[in-house]
C-alpha cells in the first residue's frame, strides 16, 4: 500500500504534456479595446493615437471612430455592426459633436430623445455580446469666450448631460472627458491649447481636432479616468505614452539583406510576424534591394515603411506566386487583410518585375485568345479600416498596382505609380466597394487605367452604393486611361468628386464606363478644375463597353442596366484632343442630369451625344477641325453653350 501512494504521487508530480519541460507558456490573451466615435477619437485627428502610446502588451486598441459622424450615421451605415464583429472586450463610445442642430437629417439628434435612443443602444448591444461599453462624453471644442476671460462657452453641454444621465441610470462606467478637457484648456490658456491644434487648410487653428501633440495630451486624460473607473485595465495602460515608433523591427536584424541575390522573404515575414505579436509599431526596410516572393502585412496599428533607397523587388518567377489554396488562381506580392491603422510610408520602393509577363499577354491579345495564366497584383488591401499609404513609388506591376477592396477610411498621399505605356491592364489605383476614400498629389503613369473605381457587387451594408465619398485630388495623370469609373458598377458608385487634376497624353480624362451585364446606379459625381493636354477623348460618359454600336437596340430593364445621374463637369480646358466627348446612354436607360459648365475644348471632332436627358451645357467653348460640335440622337437637351464649330 506504501508502494501504491508513493508511485501515485511521483504520477502526480510528472507535468501534464501541455507544460512539459521546455514548452513556451500559452501566451495571455491580449485584452481588446474598441474605440467608437466621431474624428475627435481617430487617430488622424483625434485622441485615438495618443491612446495607444499608452497600452502596455496586456492590451490592444482598434480605433473604428470615423469622421464626422454622428449617434446615428454611424449606426446607419453599419459602423456599429462592424464594431460590434470584432469582438471587443472593452468599447468606448464618443459621440457628440455631429449630433448637434445644423448637421443634417442624415446626422442631428435631440439630446433628450433620439441621441439619448442611439447612445443606449450602444449600451445594451455591447453588453449583449458579453463587452463592458464605458461612456466618454465629447471632447471639449475650444470656443472661447469673445470677452477675452479666457472660458470656453460649449454648445455641447446638453449631451454630455444626456451622457451622464445614461450612465447614471444603467450603471455604466464614465469618463467626463468634456470636463476635463475643458479644465485644461482653460488652465494652459488659449495660446498654450494652439499649440496642440492643428491647422487647418485655410491656415487657421482648428479648435475641434487635435495634433500629434495634442492627442498624447487629451488621451493622457482619458487614459487617468479609465483606468479610475475601471480599475482592473490599470496594468493595460502605462503611466506615461511610449511612441509606437519606440517599437521598431528592422527588417536587417531578422537576417534581410537587401542585396538583391538573396531571397529575403522570410527575413522580412518575420519582422512582420514579430511586429504584429507586439501589438503594432513599425517594420523599417532601410536602403537596398530586397528580392521576395509573396509577403503579407499583418496586425493592427503596423507602420511599413520603405526608407529612401529601398526597394522591394518582386521575383520574376511564374511559380512563386500560384496561390497554395486555390488551383489556378495567384496571390499578390503584399496584401493585408481585416487590419486597422496600417500605415504603408517613406521614400522606397515596390517592384513587381512585370515585364516578364507582359509579352504573352501581348501575344494573346493580338490573337484574341484569353491570357494563359493569371497575373498577380502587387499591392491588395483588403477590408481595411483607417489607412494611409503615401509617398512610395509603385511600379512595374503584372497587372493592377494598388487595389483597395472594400476599405473604409483610406487615404492615398503622394504615392508615384508608374508603368510603361504599353503595359498591358497596369491600373494604377483600383479601388472596389470601397467608401470614404481620398487620394491626393499622386502621380500616375500606367498602362491602362490611372484611377478605376469599380463597385462589383452589391454591398448589403450599403445597398444604393457600395463606392461612395471618394475624393480625387491635385493628382497627375500622365500616360493612362484617366480618371475612370467602371466597368463594374453592379453596387453602385456614389459622391466622386475630382478636382485640380491634371491630364497629359492620357487615353481619356473623365471616363465613366459599364455595359448592360454589370450596370448600376452612378450619381451624384463632380469634376471640375482640370486641365487636359493632348488627351484623346477629354469626357467619355458611355453605358457600352468595350465598344460603342454605330446603332442602339432597346433592351428590357433589368437589375444589371446602367444608370447614370446626376454629373456635374465644371471648368474643364482641354487642348489637342481627338473627340470632344462621347456622352451615350442606352436607350432604355438614358443619361439623366448631365450638367457642363465653364467647358473649353478644342478636338478635331466634336461631341457624340445620344439617349441622354436633361442635359445641359453652359458657358461651353468647343472648337472642331471637322463637322459639328455636337451630334446628338435621342437626347433632351437644356441648352447649348456654343453649338456651331
Amino acid at each position: 500500500m506504501k508502494r501504491f501512494v508513493t508511485l501515485l504521487f511521483a504520477l502526480l508530480l510528472i507535468p501534464p504534456a501541455c507544460l512539459r519541460a521546455g514548452d513556451a507558456p500559452a501566451p495571455q490573451k491580449k485584452i481588446k479595446i474598441i474605440l467608437v466615435g466621431d474624428s475627435t477619437v481617430t487617430d488622424k485627428a483625434g485622441w485615438g493615437a495618443g491612446f495607444k502610446q499608452y497600452l502596455t502588451d496586456k492590451a490592444e486598441c482598434i480605433n473604428t471612430s470615423a469622421g464626422g459622424r454622428s449617434s446615428k450615421s454611424f449606426l446607419a451605415e453599419g459602423r456599429w455592426q462592424k464594431a460590434l464583429d470584432l469582438k471587443g472586450d472593452y468599447y468606448l463610445i464618443q459621440f457628440g459633436h455631429n449630433d448637434e442642430p445644423g448637421k443634417g437629417p442624415d446626422r442631428e439628434t435631440d439630446p433628450n430623445t433620439t441621441y439619448t435612443q442611439n447612445m443606449t443602444r450602444y449600451v445594451d448591444e455591447a453588453r449583449a455580446i458579453g463587452a463592458k461599453p464605458i461612456l466618454v462624453t465629447s471632447l471639449v471644442r475650444r470656443a472661447w469666450d469673445k470677452s477675452g476671460n479666457g472660458k470656453i462657452n460649449s454648445s455641447l453641454v446638453p449631451y454630455v448631460e444626456a451622457v451622464k444621465k445614461i450612465a447614471a441610470e444603467k450603471n455604466v462606467p464614465i469618463i467626463d472627458l468634456h470636463d476635463l478637457s475643458q479644465s485644461l484648456c482653460e488652465k494652459l490658456g488659449r495660446a498654450e491649447c494652439n499649440k496642440l491644434s492643428p491647422i487647418n487648410a485655410s491656415n487657421q487653428v482648428d479648435n475641434t481636432h487635435l495634433n500629434a501633440k495634442g492627442s498624447v495630451v487629451f488621451a493622457g486624460l482619458v487614459v487617468k479616468a479609465l483606468t479610475q473607473a475601471v480599475p482592473e485595465l490599470a496594468s493595460c495602460f502605462h503611466d506615461q505614452p511610449v511612441a509606437a515608433s519606440a517599437k521598431v523591427f528592422n527588417v536587417r536584424t531578422y537576417g534581410a539583406k537587401g542585396d538583391g541575390q538573396t531571397l529575403d522573404t522570410a527575413a522580412i515575414q518575420s519582422a512582420l510576424d514579430a511586429c504584429a505579436a507586439a501589438g503594432g509599431g513599425r517594420v523599417e526596410v532601410p536602403a537596398g534591394t530586397y528580392l521576395i516572393k509573396p509577403i503579407v502585412l499583418k496586425g493592427n496599428g503596423l507602420t511599413f515603411q520603405l526608407d529612401d533607397g529601398a526597394t522591394l523587388q518582386a521575383t520574376d518567377n511564374f511559380s512563386d506566386f500560384d496561390s497554395p489554396e486555390k488551383p489556378g488562381a495567384v496571390v499578390p506580392l503584399i496584401s493585408a487583410n481585416g487590419l486597422t491603422d496600417l500605415t504603408i510610408t517613406g521614400q522606397g520602393t515596390i517592384d513587381g518585375a512585370g515585364a516578364k509577363w507582359w509579352p504573352d499577354v501581348r501575344v494573346a491579345k493580338q490573337a484574341g485568345k484569353p491570357e494563359t495564366r493569371h497575373r498577380p497584383r502587387l499591392v491588395i488591401l483588403s477590408k481595411c479600416l483607417n489607412t494611409l499609404v503615401e509617398n512610395i513609388t509603385l511600379q512595374n506591376s503584372p497587372s493592377f498596382h494598388l487595389v483597395p477592396s472594400d476599405c473604409e477610411d483610406m487615404t492615398i498621399d503622394g504615392v508615384t505609380i508608374r508603368a510603361p505605356f504599353d503595359s498591358p491592364n497596369t491600373d494604377a489605383i483600383d479601388p472596389s466597394t470601397c467608401r470614404h476614400l481620398h487620394i491626393l498629389r499622386c502621380v500616375l503613369d500606367v498602362g491602362d487605367d490611372n484611377v478605376a473605381i469599380k463597385s462589383g457587387h452589391v454591398d448589403a451594408a450599403h445597398p444604393n452604393a457600395a463606392c461612395e465619398d471618394i475624393l480625387v485630388e491635385n493628382c497627375t495623370f500622365l500616360h493612362g486611361h484617366g480618371m475612370s469609373i467602371g466597368s463594374e458598377t453592379t453596387g453602385g458608385v456614389k459622391g466622386l468628386t475630382v478636382r485640380n487634376c491634371t491630364f497629359t497624353s492620357t487615353v481619356s480624362g473623365i471616363r465613366i464606363k459599364t455595359d448592360r451585364t454589370r450596370g448600376g446606379t452612378v450619381a451624384d459625381c463632380t469634376y471640375t478644375d482640370l486641365t487636359m493636354t493632348d488627351v484623346n477623348i477629354p469626357v467619355s460618359i458611355t453605358c457600352y463597353y468595350p465598344k460603342v454600336p454605330p446603332e442602339d437596340t432597346t433592351e428590357p430593364v433589368t437589375d444589371r442596366t446602367p444608370h447614370f445621374q446626376n454629373i456635374t463637369i465644371s471648368n474643364l480646358t482641354a487642348t489637342g484632343a481627338q473627340t470632344a466627348g462621347l456622352l451615350i446612354g442606352l436607350p432604355e436607360s438614358p443619361i439623366n442630369g448631365l450638367t457642363l459648365q465653364n467647358i473649353n475644348i478644342a478636338a478635331d471632332k466634336g461631341f457624340e451625344i445620344r439617349n441622354t436627358r436633361k442635359l445641359r451645357f453652359t458657358n461651353a467653348n468647343i472648337a472642331t477641325t471637322t463637322g459639328q460640335a455636337y451630334t446628338i440622337r435621342n437626347s433632351e437637351m437644356l441648352g447649348f453653350g456654343n453649338p456651331s464649330k
